[in-house]
């Protein structure tokens, strides 16, 4: 990239960021989500449920679904696609197909739990839950599978954690350093092993983060830990709630195929439809006391995912590490404590993206 591109690129970055700013600060909260500067964006998720009963039409063009059953109807819509647009903003355009149609073959939960224990720190010990454990893990598995050996092994995993951005960077503009990173990672990754290496960053992201948040749930819930000491097979509950009230993806961007009405809403063709996952799993007309984390939830439908409608199994892949860690920690969970505030990235809308989430045990 030379010196005029990398300038060029920088201007429109920033210009794109402070449009987001300019429309948050004058009333669009789907703007101000974008900008991901709040620890949790519950809020900005109630402002938009607030402003409308259907669809909110965002200042940014698109409109942005916050309801189960309009959620639900977009994803599973023959009339809507996840295909490219080629009038996305030219800064978005480079991680636009970072999602395949289909993934990868996918671990067994059974599989992954061995790897887990094996990584486990010793007990009495302050240590980074995601750095020492929920990101490692998926990190080590992936670049096996690829093929990595010595130092390409190395190599490897620093890719795929320069990539983690990537998913976030289709909506939110990053900072100009982040940006040259995640397209240099994603280029160096599909050279390493085509397309499923650019989807291996996005799903070892997705996993490490549902790990935290499954764990973090699990120990913030009363009586929870000792639930799941004695009986291990309850961690696909929890990680059934956990990604419904955290889902590994939180927006999900579609473009409308034809004009269609969605819950009354008039939508035209190439219309832009964001669906707010973590909104459209806690609607209140849905979820009985929606906030609430409750893994014995009686007649609840199932927590909507990016995965619905989409083939390339990052979901089930995120799902699956959180099992398997929810398993290997089930006898360790009732002496381990949250040690600090848990640390998001900043401009992570979509993934929510952890930092650092210390832990005691």
């Amino acid at each position: 990239m030379t010196i005029t591109d990398r300038r060029r690129l920088g201007s429109r970055l920033q210009m794109a960021r402070g449009w987001y700013w300019a429309f948050g600060v004058n009333g669009d909260p789907y703007a101000m989500l974008l900008c991901g500067q709040d620890d949790e964006p519950g809020r900005w998720y109630e402002q938009i449920r607030s402003a409308s009963p259907t669809l909110f039409r965002s200042r940014s063009g698109a409109w942005v679904v916050t309801r189960y059953g309009a959620a639900a109807q977009v994803l599973d819509g023959p009339g809507f696609t996840r295909a490219p647009r080629e009038a996305a903003e030219d800064w978005a355009q480079p991680f636009l197909d970072v999602r395949a149609p289909v993934g990868p073959q996918l671990p067994t939960a059974d599989e992954l739990v061995g790897e887990y224990r094996a990584s486990l720190p010793r007990t009495g010990t302050r240590w980074d839950l995601m750095r020492g454990l929920a990101r490692e893990v998926p990190v080590r598995g992936v670049s096996a599978r690829l093929g990595a050996r010595g130092e390409d092994t190395h190599r490897l995993a620093a890719l795929l954690r320069s990539s983690a951005t990537a998913l976030d960077a289709r909506l939110t503009p990053q900072l100009l350093a982040v940006t040259e990173e995640t397209l240099a990672a994603l280029e160096a990754l599909r050279e390493l092993a085509g397309d499923e290496g650019a989807l291996a960053g996005a799903g070892c992201e997705m996993a490490a983060n549902t790990v935290c948040n499954a764990v973090l749930a699990t120990l913030r819930t009363p009586g929870l830990a000792g639930r799941l000491a004695d009986d291990p097979s309850l961690a696909e509950r929890i990680v059934a709630e956990t990604r419904r009230t955290a889902p590994p993806i939180h927006l999900v961007s579609l473009r409308a195929t034809a004009g269609q009405t969605v819950h009354g809403t008039t939508v035209a063709e190439g219309d832009e439809v964001v669906v707010a996952l973590a909104a459209a799993n806690r609607d209140p007309e849905v979820f009985a006391a929606p906030d609430r984390f409750d893994v014995d939830r009686a007649d609840a439908p199932p927590a909507l995912t990016s995965g619905r409608g989409c083939r390339d199994g990052l979901d089930e892949f995120a799902a699956r590490h959180a099992v398997a860690a929810l398993r290997a920690l089930a006898g360790t969970l009732p002496g381990m404590a949250p040690a600090g505030p848990v640390v998001h990235r900043r401009r992570s809308p979509v993934l929510r993206g952890i930092s650092r989430c210390p832990v005691e045990s």
